[in-house]
């Protein structure tokens, strides 16, 4: 029994050695697929925890200041060079920041952004971005819509407006600014007409493309945005 003990540590000593050796430098960063964190063999010790308590927001306060809900949901983050899934999260656009459930079941931590690469929420991806001088892109996260030759980008957030009435009343709002990525550069649109003069060399097919379906720049800007460039790369190939 003791031979056979032997024989196990030294297959199990070899094997590390080999994963050792083949371990790849440390100036590239390497993305784990860390499974399911929440494992109760594991979750206490995961690098997921590495953040800050999230209190959340003064219940009279109207609306909320999270991602489409304030219900925590699955997602998918990219944490510290981690890719971590299956993990309950909200997205909390007035401080823009990823939090996530504490182990314990009842707190929540606010993530590093700093350290947050991407990660996937309700259907959304979003990648955080540094701030590039001489564009309008500011660091923060980005809501990929499309990604195709050219891209469509939401930096998707929240502030707060105060009334005074009989007491002071405090209300989120939504603010949804659109980008578009085309040949690696960056443009803000505010308007149809932006929009066309940067799809320029098809703006009329576009343009004709939009009336058809009566899609309105004015009713829906990002809807508009998004349909105008997914049909500009169709015809553009």
């Amino acid at each position: 029994m003791l031979k056979h003990a032997a024989l196990v540590l030294g297959f199990v000593a070899t094997v590390i050695s080999v994963k050792a050796q083949n371990k790849p430098p440390a100036t590239v960063p390497v993305i784990v697929k860390a499974g399911d964190i929440y494992n109760p063999f594991i979750a206490k010790q995961s690098r997921l925890y590495n953040g800050i308590e999230h209190p959340g927001y003064a219940y009279k306060m109207k609306g909320h200041a999270y991602f489409l809900q304030n219900e925590l949901s699955i997602g998918t983050v990219v944490y510290d060079e981690l890719e971590f899934a299956n993990v309950p999260m909200l997205y909390d656009l007035y401080k823009g920041q990823v939090v996530v459930q504490h182990f314990d079941g009842f707190s929540k931590i606010g993530l590093v952004s700093s350290k947050v690469k991407s990660f996937s929420l309700l259907n959304h991806h979003f990648v955080r971005l540094d701030s590039i001088p001489g564009t309008p892109i500011t660091g923060g996260f980005y809501d990929e819509m499309y990604t195709g030759n050219t891209k469509v980008l939401v930096k998707r957030g929240k502030f707060i407006v105060e009334t005074v009435k009989d007491e002071v009343e405090r209300e989120f709002f939504e603010t949804n600014p659109v980008f578009i990525q085309k040949d690696d550069r960056y443009y803000s649109i505010k308007s149809n007409k932006a929009l066309l003069t940067l799809l320029q060399d098809k703006a009329p097919q576009v343009k004709q493309y939009l009336r058809k379906n009566k899609i309105k720049f004015r009713k829906a800007p990002e809807y508009t945005i998004l349909k105008a460039v997914e049909y500009y790369d169709s015809i553009n190939k």
